[in-house]
């Protein structure tokens, strides 16, 4: 018997939001509790790395959103999904193991959202709440197309990714001992009213 789903509230954080010490180590927990599962099995110093090195990058970057998701009734964290739009000068595509065609990887900040980092904790998956976070982290977005890389060796990822309508598109290894990941990419319907 499943039980019931959690009721959660999602909310759209800013990067002066996500900068707040308190803030940044809550993500950095649910990131090292997620991605410290098969088949990532990234350590707490990878974690560290991460909250310290990597997010920073994006948090003034144009267009960066991120949607953090808690428990309604006692804001216990549930996970989040950070993106931004891919700039001009972006490595997006450098990594791919094929190159694909340069029209399909010209970037201008207003084509394609890429995103980079979604986690949902154990607890809360298959209730639809991964859903419910992909929606609002890509929902708002007015451009063409939304991008991301996963692992193939994780048949549930492969499996939430392809229900929210991505397809694969090639491999990518971003740096030269990266594991191999599968470079999905999702034909983006703006939103409602959205003139162009």
């Amino acid at each position: 018997m499943t039980a019931a789903p959690v009721p959660w509230t999602l909310d759209h954080l800013t990067g002066q939001e996500v900068a707040v010490p308190a803030m940044r180590q809550t993500i950095r927990a649910i990131y090292a509790e997620v991605y410290g599962e098969e088949p990532y099995l990234r350590s707490e110093s990878d974690a560290r790395d991460w909250i310290e090195n990597v997010l920073p990058q994006h948090l003034d970057a144009p267009g960066f959103s991120l949607v953090f998701a808690r428990t309604t009734a006692d804001s216990t964290p549930m996970g989040f999904g950070l993106g931004v739009p891919l700039r001009a000068d972006t490595r997006w595509w450098a990594g791919m193991v094929d190159p694909l065609p340069e029209p399909m990887t010209a970037e201008d900040g207003r084509q394609t959202f890429a995103v980079q980092e979604f986690a949902v904790r154990a607890a809360y998956r298959r209730q639809g709440l991964g859903t419910a976070m992909h929606k609002a982290l890509v929902g708002p977005w007015t451009g063409t197309r939304t991008t991301l890389t996963l692992r193939a060796s994780s048949p549930a990822a492969v499996g939430f990714w392809d229900s929210q309508g991505y397809r694969s598109v090639g491999f990518s290894r971003p740096y030269p001992l990266a594991p191999l990941y599968t470079m999905m990419l999702r034909d983006h319907t703006p939103p409602s009213g959205w003139g162009g």
